[in-house]
């Protein structure tokens, strides 16, 4: 696949709720993953890739507590509370750039190539400013669905588009 005018990647969201890292120790669902979708501009095929995390923690939110007194020494009290998925990463990244397909093996090489080098982008990032115990858990998801996976499923959804001849 020739890649060009490509755009740089933009990390257009990063959340970190530092009031959930106890949380993140015991309990939290991870899920991060590719979108990649493709678009004929007039003659130019342009490829949109964005990449997603949520970590999300099971957290307990205090939602009232009410003591009445009943008589003289005596109280009743009533505590509620509410448990459920708090956000504790947010991460979302994006970047575009036109193609021109060379055939199936090569095309599918060169975007995994790419999508290499954005997996190493977010794992710098993520090493200088952000949370880094999320890099090895990424890892972890990396080896579950290895990004071969993502380059032949995105070239799918080209070719059920009508945007991929091979």
């Amino acid at each position: 696949m020739k890649i060009f005018n490509q755009q740089p990647i933009t990390i257009n969201e990063y959340i970190y709720n530092d009031q959930y890292l106890k949380e993140s120790k015991t309990s939290y669902d991870y899920q991060s993953g590719f979108e990649i979708t493709g678009e004929k501009i007039g003659e130019i095929n342009t490829m949109f890739i964005t990449f997603d995390i949520l970590y999300c923690v099971d957290a307990i939110t205090d939602d009232k507590e009410i003591v009445s007194p009943t008589g003289p020494n005596s109280w009743d009290i009533n505590v509620s509370f509410s448990i459920g998925d708090e956000v504790f990463i947010s991460y979302k990244s994006s970047c575009q750039f036109n193609f021109e397909s060379e055939g199936l093996a090569a095309d599918v090489a060169s975007l995994t190539n790419f999508l290499t080098d954005y997996q190493a982008h977010t794992k710098q990032f993520f090493s200088q400013y952000g949370y880094k115990p999320l890099i090895p858990i990424e890892e972890g998801m990396r080896k579950q669905q290895p990004l071969i996976a993502d380059a032949e499923l995105a070239i799918e959804n080209l070719r059920a588009n009508n945007m991929y001849e091979f």
